[in-house]
């Protein structure tokens, strides 16, 4: 059996992701960071060699996870890496046991997403004053957020070129570095017109004198991609304004278009399709945020509730 040191397997393993699982960059770092964690510390128990990796080892580490407290969601993220860079090395022979058949999953803990009622989304949308140009943006990147449900990096990566306003579809690149078409309501295609209208107004420079060349579908005030920290900054600015007391980012409006669309009856699978999740089991967890709303439903109609 061949050796190899850790970190040359993890480079080997990195080059596996690019060029045949064919992952996008941020997907790969967290990759590499969950990995070189373990690395870390195993080698502080003198391990250096892939061929040393074990159980014994590998529990030592998920006890070392929960020691340091932390959140199971993570703790799941981390196993998920690791045992998906433990396939790679028993399927290339680098590893002398098949560990994945040999460690157990940790439980995931579900947890309740935070999302806006419908009434808040009307009112976060409708409070954003769209007399100056930074209004007709920021109106425009909200609308867009809540009519597609794209992911915020989604949203970051949106172009010029991926819009179809006649169809009120727009083109996104999502995880796995796959394409899906995402749909526009009629408000959104509304304010987006109004936005693409002024647009070029963000792209100018006064140092210049001429317009920056960047495709990206949402400008900053410089004339540069908004990024997904701007994005937060302005959804921030107008719940507080509006009142709005939630944690709230960018990804929650995701979320509230899922929940939504659940509670006026879409079907799971449509959401699915739409969020553009590879697996059922990600998109079920909108049908226990919806369990709140039968709740509260049940509370409010069923006569002996009200006693």
């Amino acid at each position: 059996m061949t050796t190899f040191k850790l970190e040359e397997s993890l480079d080997f393993y990195t080059r596996h992701l690019k060029f045949e699982k064919n992952l996008t960059e941020n997907s790969i770092n967290s990759y590499r960071k969950d990995i070189y964690h373990f690395i870390n510390f195993i080698k502080k128990n003198n391990i250096e060699d892939v061929s040393q990796l074990s159980l014994e080892i590998f529990r030592k580490y998920l006890k070392y996870l929960d020691s340091c407290k932390y959140a199971n969601r993570t703790i799941i993220r981390k196993y998920s890496s690791l045992a998906n860079y433990f396939k790679f090395l028993e399927n290339n022979n680098f590893l002398k046991i098949q560990l994945t058949q040999l460690i157990v999953a940790p439980k995931k803990h579900h947890r309740f997403y935070s999302f806006l009622t419908q009434s808040e989304i009307k009112l976060l949308i409708e409070s954003i004053d769209t007399t100056t140009n930074l209004g007709k943006r920021n109106r425009a990147l909200i609308e867009v957020i809540y009519s597609t449900g794209a992911r915020v990096s989604e949203v970051e990566g949106m172009t010029l070129k991926a819009i179809n306003l006649e169809n009120s579809e727009i083109e996104v690149f999502g995880k796995g570095r796959k394409y899906r078409v995402v749909y526009l309501n009629q408000s959104a295609c509304k304010y987006l017109k109004k936005y693409l209208d002024i647009r070029n107004e963000f792209s100018f420079s006064s140092k210049t004198q001429n317009y920056r060349q960047d495709n990206s579908l949402f400008l900053n005030k410089f004339g540069n991609k908004l990024t997904i920290r701007g994005m937060r900054k302005i959804l921030k600015k107008y719940l507080d304004e509006c009142g709005i007391n939630k944690k709230i980012s960018p990804h929650s409006i995701r979320h509230s278009f899922a929940t939504h669309l659940l509670q006026e009856g879409a079907g799971i699978r449509e959401i699915q399709e739409l969020l553009g999740h590879e697996n059922i089991s990600t998109t079920q967890i909108y049908t226990h945020l919806n369990l709140k709303k039968l709740k509260s439903d049940y509370d409010k109609f069923h006569p002996r509730a009200k006693q």
